[in-house]
């Protein structure tokens, strides 16, 4: 994670009030996100007994297991993600608070352009912290485990997943930096849309501008998803390739292919959830630097993000 992002969370923790529920719910939703690795193993584990030809209670039982694995999972998961929405919500208001209480303009225009800027500084966090909250936390409890497990299971598996994820990062990285770019334009085109929305009814140059924008961003958005959504195909493609030439040769069970390619799929999972959570995080950081920006917004320095 780059340094700015960084400072953007840590602003939005500085602005938090309630830090310690929020972070209580947060601790209790990554102790849910293990649960689906561990059923990941059971699943392969049945697959095994079924070939081995184990008997059926022993079967059945371990089936029992998954039922409970997946119980918990729901009550601890569910139950974390809809108090961190309540949490996150207030975080909004907390942000509202912080930026507009001390709010003074000289036109009704430069407030409308004003508290337009706070509302896609406060709406671009909500997002980024609901999407941490999930998939965000799964993403890092699959980063942390994944590749331990993967090295315990098959080490050239191992090192191609390794490289697949430094590529993915690296591609993530150089592709967002043109995001932003696109982003911090389209936020300006969003305050003057807003701004000249509510004091005149001639607003048809500024939604058209708006529009052209958009088209832009969406359009290299496209771009972005694709060279990332490939790579994963290549990856998927080696690695599957790999495990099936194993098990042709009696190298490997059919058990070990499911077992491995769980978690290798697991990983494209939480890498897409760290692309969106990295787009997220430029969407605050853009919207947190157009606040420093604006004249009207005096609570926060420009050079405290740079």
């Amino acid at each position: 994670m780059k340094p700015r992002s960084h400072k953007v969370l840590s602003f939005i923790y500085t602005v938090t009030r309630d830090k310690s529920h929020f972070f209580f719910w947060m601790f209790l939703r990554f102790i849910s996100a293990i649960f689906p690795l561990i059923t990941i193993y059971q699943f392969s584990h049945i697959i095994k007994l079924i070939e081995t030809k184990q008997s059926t209670s022993l079967i059945l039982q371990s089936i029992i297991y998954i039922f409970i694995i997946r119980i918990i999972d729901n009550v601890l998961r569910l139950k974390s993600v809809t108090r961190l929405e309540h949490e996150i919500a207030n975080i909004s208001f907390d942000i509202h608070n912080f930026f507009l209480k001390s709010l003074k303009t000289e036109t009704k225009e430069d407030r409308h352009s004003a508290v337009q800027a706070v509302r896609n500084f406060a709406d671009a966090s909500s997002v980024t912290l609901n999407l941490i909250k999930q998939p965000g936390i799964d993403s890092l409890v699959s980063f942390l485990f994944i590749p331990v497990i993967l090295y315990a299971l098959d080490f050239h598996t191992f090192v191609l997943t390794v490289a697949y994820i430094i590529i993915y990062f690296f591609v993530d990285y150089y592709t967002t930096q043109h995001y932003a770019y696109l982003k911090d334009i389209l936020n300006y085109k969003t305050e003057t849309y807003f701004a000249k929305l509510q004091e005149s009814d001639d607003f048809e140059l500024e939604q058209k501008s708006w529009t052209r924008h958009f088209n832009r961003l969406a359009h290299w958005g496209f771009t972005e998803w694709s060279l990332l959504q490939n790579l994963s195909v290549f990856f998927y493609a080696v690695i599957f390739i790999y495990l099936v030439a194993l098990t042709t040769n009696g190298q490997r069970q059919l058990s070990d292919v499911v077992l491995v390619m769980g978690y290798v799929t697991q990983t494209q999972v939480f890498l897409n959830s760290f692309s969106s959570i990295h787009d997220s995080l430029t969407d605050m950081l853009v919207g947190l630097e157009r606040l420093a920006k604006n004249q009207s917004v005096s609570v926060i320095a420009l050079d405290d993000l740079i």
